[in-house]
């Protein structure tokens, strides 16, 4: 490789990405703009489902729509806890674990 093609490999490019093809990362900006827990709710209803979808009980498309699921039970009704501790979070990462197994059964898969 020539420095010249060195410094074209280095050019980076960046577009919009299609939050609508990767619903996954729409959650994620979702998760930031929003109160202080939801980005716990989102981590942890993520890791069950995609655990449940490693294990064949959830298709892919639906690991979005579980974490869909947790972040709006969450903005409903637990939004206005006060996130100010280790054990904050860790009282939020099991509710939003517990919702997410439980809604895993409401939830239909395209895939």
């Amino acid at each position: 490789m020539t420095h010249a093609d060195e410094v074209a490999a280095e050019r980076l490019e960046f577009a919009h990405p299609d939050l609508q093809r990767f619903p996954c990362l729409a959650l994620a900006f979702r998760a930031l703009r929003g109160p202080a827990g939801l980005p716990v709710v989102l981590n942890a209803a993520n890791e069950v489902a995609v655990t449940a979808f490693l294990e064949r009980r959830l298709g892919f498309a639906a690991i979005a729509d579980v974490i869909r699921s947790a972040m709006e039970a969450y903005e409903r009704n637990g939004a206005g806890k006060n996130v100010q501790s280790l054990a904050d979070v860790r009282e939020i990462d099991g509710w939003a674990r517990g919702f997410a197994g439980r809604a895993m059964a409401g939830v239909q898969s395209t895939s």
